[in-house]
Order: C-alpha cells, then structure tokens, then sequence
C-alpha cells in the first residue's frame, strides 16, 4: 500500500502536551486545552491533538489522557463500569453495543443525576486514577508500517496509538493522521488513474 512508516506519522512526545502522574483531572483538562489554543495560534490548519500524555517521576510517558478518559469518569459508577458490568464478556452476553451502554446507563442512573454534581463529586481525581497500563494492541513500534498501524486502529476502534522505540514511548499515532496519509494516496491513484484513461482513449 505505502512505504510511509508510523515515525514518519507520529507527533513526537516533545511536540506533545503532557502532565505528571500526580496531575488533577482539571490540570489535565486545561493543559489540552492550553494545547489546542496554542496549536491554532501557531498552525490553523494543524488538526487539534485530543489527548494528553502522562509522564512518571522520570519523565517517562506511561500513557495518555483522552476525552473519553475525562469523558468516563463523569460515570457514577466510573470504577464498577471500568472494570465490571461494561466488560467485554458482558458485551457479548447482551448482544449489541445499544443494548450494553443502555444498561449501563440504566444501572447508574448516569443521566438521571445533575451533572453538576456528578463533576464535583469527581474533582478530587487524580489523572493517575484513569489511567491503565497500556494494552499491547494501543502500542505500535515506530519501524511500522501504515498498513500495520491502520489494522491496529480500526480493530481496536483507537483515535490514536503510542509509539514506541527499544520499549519507550516516544511519540503518538493519531487517527487524523493515518486519514490524511491515507487520501493523498487514494487522491494521487486518483490523478494517475485519470491519467492512464486519458492515454488509453487516444491510442
């Protein structure tokens, strides 16, 4: 399909908005958005990042704070849900996607609380209190190729992928920049395509 590695891709961790493990929700929230605002000030057409990377005491990336992370823990529930009722088993044993988050939702009575309160009663969060050690298929080696990283995230449904480098993350793979990878080259198949045809009809 392409020579294009996910190095070629990735925005590197420095180019990237990152916060300490020991970092509030409300820290982390501000920091993406102090990130967004600079990105478009400096670079308009640059697509906005949608997370935040997470670093240890040394400095070392351990993994990310999404919208959905932030998102999630709006839930009552947000621990039993993370880690029980919502699970993958219990996915398959009611059927479909709908009828999961509609019991999940009934269960915690998610939108029959005020969500005001839901986001004062969840302030006192720490970043480090929704993360969760990355699972293998959220990681990708930055030698890889667009093919394998575009299978990564489509079968896990990923807006994005840490990239790796001798088992250190050293930058991220976002969704938004596998697509523009991926329509110039169908937009240059495209061109060569017409190009071919245009030949052939004067032959």
């Amino acid at each position: 399909m392409s020579d294009l590695s996910v190095k070629e891709l990735m925005v590197p961790v420095e180019d990237y908005a990152s916060v300490p493990l020991g970092a509030s929700i409300l820290e982390g929230i501000l920091a993406l958005k102090e990130a967004q605002h600079r990105e478009f000030r400096e670079d308009p057409e640059r697509h906005r990042d949608r997370a935040v990377l997470v670093k240890d005491a040394q400095g070392e990336v351990v993994g990310k704070l999404s919208m959905w992370s932030i998102i999630g823990c709006l839930e009552p529930n947000y621990h039993r849900v993370k880690g029980g009722a919502a699970s993958s088993m219990a996915a398959s044993r009611i059927g479909t996607a709908r009828a999961m988050v509609e019991d999940v939702m009934e269960s915690s009575h998610l939108w029959r609380s005020r969500l005001r309160t839901i986001a004062r009663d969840t302030a006192h969060l720490k970043v480090q209190d929704l993360l969760h050690e990355p699972r293998k298929k959220e990681l990708i080696d930055e030698n890889s190729s667009l093919e394998t990283a575009i299978h990564q995230l489509s079968t896990g449904h990923f807006m994005s992928l840490l990239v790796t480098r001798n088992n250190r993350i050293v930058g991220l793979l976002r969704l938004v920049d596998v697509f523009d990878a991926v329509c110039r080259m169908i937009s240059r198949e495209d061109v060569r395509a017409a190009v071919d045809d245009g030949n052939s009809s004067t032959i």
